[in-house]
C-alpha cells in the first residue's frame, strides 16, 4: 500500500513540473528581448539621462541594420580555397599549397577588413546617438573608455567584456573578464 502512495506522489510532482515548466516557456514565447536593456541599465547607474523614445528608435535601428549586414553562413569562397590547400598538402604539391595558403589569408584579411569597417561605422554612430542624448559623457566617467566600447559592442552582438581590451588580447585572467582568474593561479603565487 505505502509503495503505491509514493509512485502516486512521485507521478504527480513530475506532472507538476511538467505543468510548470510547460507554463513558463509560454509565458517567454510572449516577450521578447529588448536589445537595450543592458545600455538602459549602464545608463541608469551612471545617472545619466534616460534614453528618448527617438534615441531607442535610433540605436534599435543601427542594431537591426548592422545585424541583418552581417554575412551568413560560411564563406564558400574560402571554404572552396581551404579545401584546394588541403588537397595540394595532401598530394605533396608545395607550390599550389603555398598559393592557395595566399588566397585564404586574402579571404580572411578582406573579411577582417570588412567586418572591422563595420563595426567601426555602428560603435561611432552608436556613440553619437549616446553622446547627442547627454549620456556619453556619464557612461565614460562611470565605467572608462574601454568598458564604454565593450558595452557598445555588446548591442552589436558581441559578449560584453570580451574581446577589446588595450594592447589587443584577453584581458587578465585568460579572457573571462575581471574575477575570473585561472583557480590554480593563487596558489603559485605564493
Amino acid at each position: 500500500m505505502k509503495k503505491h502512495v509514493n509512485t502516486a506522489i512521485k507521478i504527480v510532482v513530475l506532472f507538476c513540473a511538467i505543468a510548470g515548466l510547460s507554463a513558463m516557456a509560454l509565458a517567454q514565447q510572449g516577450r521578447t528581448r529588448d536589445p537595450l536593456a543592458f545600455l538602459k541599465r549602464a545608463i541608469t547607474e551612471a545617472n545619466a539621462p534616460a534614453l528618448t523614445a527617438d534615441e531607442e528608435t535610433q540605436l534599435t535601428t543601427l542594431i537591426t541594420n548592422f545585424r541583418q549586414a552581417q554575412p551568413r553562413g560560411p564563406n564558400q569562397e574560402l571554404q572552396d580555397a581551404r579545401k584546394s590547400y588541403n588537397n595540394a598538402v595532401l598530394a605533396g604539391d608545395l607550390a599550389t599549397a603555398q598559393t592557395q595558403a595566399g588566397i585564404i589569408s586574402d579571404l580572411m584579411a578582406a573579411q577582417s577588413r570588412s567586418s572591422l569597417t563595420a563595426r567601426a561605422k555602428f560603435d561611432t554612430d552608436a556613440l553619437a546617438t549616446l553622446k547627442n542624448g547627454g549620456q556619453l559623457d556619464p557612461l565614460t566617467q562611470k565605467l572608462g573608455n574601454q568598458r564604454v566600447l565593450m558595452l557598445i559592442g555588446s548591442l552589436a552582438g558581441h559578449p560584453f567584456g570580451a574581446g577589446r581590451v588595450e594592447g589587443g588580447g584577453f584581458p587578465p585572467g585568460g579572457g573571462f573578464g575581471p574575477g575570473f582568474e585561472f583557480a590554480g593561479r593563487e596558489s603559485h603565487r605564493q
